[in-house]
């Protein structure tokens, strides 16, 4: 089988699956991405290989989501204002009620809000997408994407524990900022009636105050990263998808412009770290042999 059909038709298979589970208020979590891989794998004659290689980064997913989910036992207070006051300086207002009264005017969901939703959702299965196309196609750049990946999520996971923000939505409800309406709920509700599926994630708790820095932001922007550093200017194909999910953020008031400021620095650090680890090993082992010597 010519090598590009084995790397393009699972992608099609898993993003068709993607759109379909996003359409009925679901979404591809780890433990259901993991399942129907091995079903595409064992096609391909790769299964040994895949759970070899994929446990490990899928169990480490899956921990981060645990994890993030026992923070609200850690923490008794959320910060509020360092986000807010970021936004208005920058923008002399907060971005999000600007974007809802230009765009969300008449109370009506509109085609782009359906659209904005399905890029909010797909920001749990495009890393993986990503990292599934990487592995059949080039092993090294798997690794190094997933080290990144699994890096910033527990660097993440960390800053939710010692800076726990407020998202735009919950601060409305608590009247410290004008009005912002929950979009995407009115979107699911008029969607088909969900879809059950048996997930670990049944056991994962909800962080409400996991916003800075917002991996919503960061994960598509990592992705992007990866694609230009490998395949040049076609990478950039992936910036209107980044920019996409950036303005649903805002718009529907789930990050400040802060929290996605902090993701993009986040990645730019972790980013450069993975791609220069080689270079940065060899540097510190030349200096441990010289003051050795």
């Amino acid at each position: 089988m010519d090598r590009k059909i084995i790397v393009l038709l699972p992608l099609i298979y898993l993003t068709v699956v993607s759109i379909f589970l996003i359409w009925h208020g679901t979404w591809f979590s780890p433990d259901l991405f993991f399942v129907a891989a091995l079903l595409i794998t064992l096609f391909l004659g790769k299964l040994k290989q895949f759970i070899r290689e994929w446990s490990i980064p899928i169990i480490l997913l899956l921990s981060y989501d645990y994890l993030r989910g026992l923070v609200p036992n850690l923490t008794q207070v959320a910060y509020i204002h360092p986000m807010i006051d970021f936004d208005r300086v920058l923008f002399g207002g907060l971005p999000t009620n600007s974007l809802q009264a230009l765009f969300f005017s008449d109370r009506i969901v509109h085609w782009y809000d359906y659209l904005g939703t399905v890029l909010y959702m797909s920001h749990f299965i495009t890393p993986l997408l990503l990292g599934f196309a990487f592995w059949l196609k080039d092993r090294k750049t798997f690794n190094q994407f997933f080290l990144a990946l699994l890096l910033l999520s527990y660097l993440a996971f960390f800053t939710y524990i010692f800076f726990p923000a407020m998202p735009p939505w919950m601060a409305s409800q608590k009247g410290i900022i004008p009005e912002v309406y929950k979009i995407m709920d009115q979107v699911f509700l008029n969607l088909p009636n969900p879809i059950d599926l048996p997930t670990v994630y049944r056991l994962v708790g909800a962080n409400l105050v996991a916003a800075v820095p917002s991996l919503h932001a960061a994960y598509p922007l990592l992705a992007l990263f990866f694609l230009v550093r490998k395949y040049k200017a076609k990478g950039l194909l992936l910036l209107p998808y980044v920019l996409g999910i950036w303005f649903s953020l805002i718009y529907f008031g789930e990050h400040y412009v802060f929290d996605i400021v902090v993701g993009v620095l986040y990645v730019v650090v972790i980013f450069y770290l993975v791609i220069k680890k080689e270079t940065i090993r060899k540097f510190l082992l030349s200096k441990t042999r010289f003051f050795l010597h």
